[in-house]
């Protein structure tokens, strides 16, 4: 594993043609739950997706879904720049992952923003009141719930993702792009 590094997935990284346009080396070994993280989102100075990204946030008790994902170390400096590393938007930090797959525990390189949302506003059930600084863009959601079907998520966590409030923005050529027009949200 010299040569190579996990990196859990739980954002539009879950879905392989998107991972690939910027590391083509990576290869999923399958799903993953993070514990005592919540998935959240929070606009940052990247208007990419037409809304808000997601993020991990520390948050006893929850978990968070994705994919596991084996990279050579060739496309670390690849990875850190798709996610805005050397801007401060995000920072990678280690985590432990449960794999679905193996059982087993991977430590892996995830990121989450370096200005984390403060309150919980996507809670387990529907919310319509998600401020628009925290919404993704319908497109952005497509690719999540994609990615996770993709991934072999559990169909609760796909089913909660479908239902989250975003703000109505597509972004073509990614729709285009991904092959999105067969998901559906909610």
């Amino acid at each position: 594993m010299a040569g190579k590094f996990y990196y859990f997935g739980f954002g539009s990284n879950m879905l392989a043609s998107r991972i690939h346009i910027q590391n083509p080396t990576a290869r999923r070994l399958g799903a993953g739950r993070l514990e005592n993280y919540r998935l959240d989102f929070k606009a940052v100075g990247s208007n990419n997706w037409l809304g808000a990204p997601a993020t991990i946030v520390p948050t006893a008790g929850s978990q968070v879904f994705g994919a596991i994902w084996e990279i050579d170390m060739c496309n670390l400096k690849d990875l850190d720049n798709q996610e805005g590393v050397s801007d401060g938007i995000y920072i990678p930090i280690s985590v432990p992952v449960h794999s679905l797959t193996t059982k087993d525990e991977v430590i892996c390189r995830a990121y989450h923003l370096s200005n984390q949302p403060d309150t919980i506003v996507h809670a387990e059930s529907a919310v319509t009141d998600v401020p628009q600084n925290r919404q993704p863009s319908c497109t952005y959601l497509k690719v999540l719930v994609k990615g996770a079907e993709e991934t072999g998520i559990p169909e609760i966590y796909i089913k909660w993702l479908k239902g989250l409030h975003h703000n109505g923005n597509m972004v073509e050529a990614m729709e285009l792009k991904l092959e999105l027009s067969e998901v559906k949200l909610s």
